[in-house]
């Protein structure tokens, strides 16, 4: 039986605490944490606070997963997509500077969120998918560059559909974080099991991670992908955030 690194992710802003009620749900302190990004404009504490949350993330050293964050609009047009991709791309970078940035490799990971209700459509992932990197690169005179990801469910077949569609029309699609939750998942993490967790007709992408757990207190629960190198494919290109200001 293979098991992957721990990861976590919230709604609600990283602390001390809920680093320790993670790291007693695993076992120890989680590799990453999924937050969201949705513009520099976006208020609210379901955003990445770093004034708050890079202390102890840093301290701790998890690694942040951005998760954007505009669910309802995943099936519009590549106009829209562009938009919200630029909006996400902008907030990490107004998040995180972009010379430390730079100093952790230059290149991010970051997943689009996808619920399932809607579900993703071909256009806006390809609107979205060259927004974010686009971007992120222009901003920083190439210093930084963000790759496109895609979060969603095992069962969301539409999506899968969607996203081949646009792949294979040129969009680049770096990996998936896929959620199937188990029936009783909060206090021991699973085995990996590929047969449960890759969508149907299979993918063509890496699967990077497993998120098995869901609503564990103020937590949801993943693990990576211990078939993989999740170091080099994910981990890596994760940012740990830069210490407290002192």
């Amino acid at each position: 039986m293979a098991f992957g690194s721990p990861g976590a992710d919230s709604s609600t802003p990283v602390t001390s605490q809920l680093i320790a009620t993670a790291a007693n749900h695993f076992g120890s302190a989680p590799a990453f944490w999924g937050r969201y990004f949705t513009s520099p404009t976006t208020r609210g504490t379901v955003e990445y606070q770093h004034a708050t949350e890079n202390g102890p993330l840093n301290s701790a050293g998890i690694r942040v997963l951005p998760v954007a964050r505009q669910t309802n609009r995943v099936n519009l047009t590549a106009v829209e997509g562009e938009q919200d991709g630029a909006a996400n791309a902008a907030d990490f970078l107004s998040t995180f500077p972009a010379v430390y940035l730079a100093s952790q490799g230059g290149v991010f990971l970051i997943f689009l969120d996808v619920e399932g209700s809607p579900s993703l459509s071909a256009d806006y992932y390809t609107g979205w998918a060259q927004a974010v990197t686009s971007h992120s690169s222009a901003a920083t005179g190439g210093s930084v560059t963000l790759r496109p990801c895609v979060y969603a469910t095992q069962a969301d077949n539409p999506t899968w559909a969607a996203l081949k569609q646009a792949t294979s029309a040129g969009a680049t699609c770096a990996g998936l974080w896929i959620a199937r939750y188990l029936q009783s998942g909060c206090n021991q993490m699973p085995a990996w099991n590929d047969g449960f967790i890759r969508p149907q007709g299979g993918v063509p992408w890496p699967i990077l991670a497993w998120q098995y757990a869901g609503d564990c207190g103020s937590l949801d629960l993943s693990q990576t992908n211990p078939e993989i190198d999740a170091q080099s494919l994910l981990l890596n290109f994760l940012v740990i955030p830069p210490p407290a200001a002192g």
